[in-house]
């Protein structure tokens, strides 16, 4: 997140913490799509992801108060809330299975490169060639470089979600970018690095 952005985040939320109702639907307006992006990919059920949404932000409107200290990791804060909301009910949906929730289960995304990137005959085999490759990634590592890259956390943030440690986090990101990378002859690995710049997931450098 940028420090504009940042301090938008912390304006708004000073404000909510004053009471201010607007604030709630500003805080509300401007996480939704992230949070449902991510959501989705954890689960195909959009009505249970929203159902989560919901209580996520409802969570976060009732207990305020003992949130104030939120404002610099919001973001992560409502992402890991609806993570766990998730992995719970999607528990209990199966406990009839008698199966808990494997890696395996959750995150087979589909990432939202920019449109223009698939329209461009010269980029749209570097596209193919790169979701492919992201298919075959293991959940861990697809999760990994969802939140790095799309999501914008710190690698400290990712360990949290992820419940490993941080230079595990580094260790993910780095074998999926190179995965990816393996998928490219010499022209290709150069066109590949151009274009990352341009997609949604480009905050910060590669590793």
């Amino acid at each position: 997140m940028t420090k504009g952005n940042q301090d938008k985040v912390t304006e708004i939320w000073a404000r909510f913490l004053d009471g201010d109702k607007e604030s709630f639907a500003e805080i509300y307006n401007l996480f939704i799509d992230d949070l449902f992006r991510y959501g989705t990919k954890l689960s195909q059920d959009e009505e249970l992801v929203k159902d989560a949404i919901q209580e996520v932000f409802m969570d976060l409107y009732v207990n305020r108060k003992s949130k104030k200290e939120l404002d610099s990791n919001l973001k992560f804060w409502l992402i890991l809330a609806l993570k766990r909301n998730l992995i719970r009910k999607l528990q209990k949906s199966r406990k009839n299975e008698n199966r808990i929730i494997l890696d395996s289960d959750l995150f087979e995304t589909q990432y939202n490169f920019e449109e223009q990137l698939i329209r461009e005959e010269a980029h749209s085999e570097v596209f193919e060639k790169v979701r492919n490759a992201m298919e075959k990634l293991p959940p861990k590592q697809k999760e990994a470089i969802y939140l790095r890259y799309n999501q914008s956390l710190e690698y400290e943030q990712i360990a949290g979600m992820l419940e490993i440690s941080v230079e595990s986090v580094r260790k993910q990101v780095y074998r999926a970018i190179k995965s990816i990378r393996n998928c490219f002859d010499e022209n290709g690995v150069i066109l590949f690095s151009i274009l990352k710049s341009r997609w949604a997931f480009s905050s910060g450098a590669f590793v």
